[in-house]
């Protein structure tokens, strides 16, 4: 009676590994396409930093800040109104250039092509005064609706700030870009000030 307790028990602990090695596989392999996609990822970190690095050196700024997302905040003027809030709106007005122009990685190291020559890097892709709206704004609700640079950067500031929003790729279209304006993996920037919190 013993021994037969005891070879069900190992009967049953033995089961229960063999059908647990599959899951823990699972669990710790990596597929080819998730290796692709986080060696893109680890690349283009690298080459964004190095992007916007090169911008500050060039452009002497010496006061930007960067965020533990890779978001650097730039600012221009310090403004003395509300604070810019999650959930609030918020008007602003905003030029958004191409920082780059989507130069993709190669296989053998960065970078590989100078990226899409139709968007050249500076080239301004959206401006709120083109919204044809009486103040040349446009309306957002704090912490939504925006890409995650821009929705980050906007609630960091408040009435009255302008600031410099350098966003790297993955912050901002990543590998999709946006049809016609946006090249895949284009850093942006973004001059924003704040009009109105309400």
């Amino acid at each position: 009676m013993k021994n037969s307790i005891l070879r069900s028990r190992y009967l049953t602990l033995a089961l229960s590994l063999l059908l647990a090695v599959p899951a823990l596989w699972s669990c710790n392999t990596e597929t080819t396409v998730q290796k692709s996609l986080r060696e893109h990822d680890e690349l283009m970190r690298v080459i964004d930093e190095d992007t916007i690095q090169k911008y500050l050196a060039r452009n002497q700024i010496t006061n930007a800040v960067r965020t533990n997302s890779g978001l650097y905040v730039v600012p221009l003027v310090e403004g003395t109104g509300p604070a810019v809030t999650a959930g609030k709106k918020v008007s602003v007005k905003y030029v958004g250039r191409l920082l780059s122009n989507g130069a993709q990685p190669g296989s053998t190291g960065y970078p590989a092509s100078p990226g899409d020559g139709r968007f050249p890097a500076g080239s301004v892709f959206d401006n709120s005064s083109e919204n044809r709206t009486e103040c040349g704004c446009a309306v957002f609700t704090a912490g939504s609706g925006a890409i995650a640079g821009f929705s980050e950067g906007l609630l960091l500031m408040k009435k009255g700030d302008r600031k410099l929003l350098l966003i790297p790729s993955r912050l901002a279209y990543g590998t999709q870009g946006q049809t016609g304006s946006i090249p895949p993996d284009s850093a942006l920037l973004f001059d924003i000030e704040v009009l109105e919190v309400f």
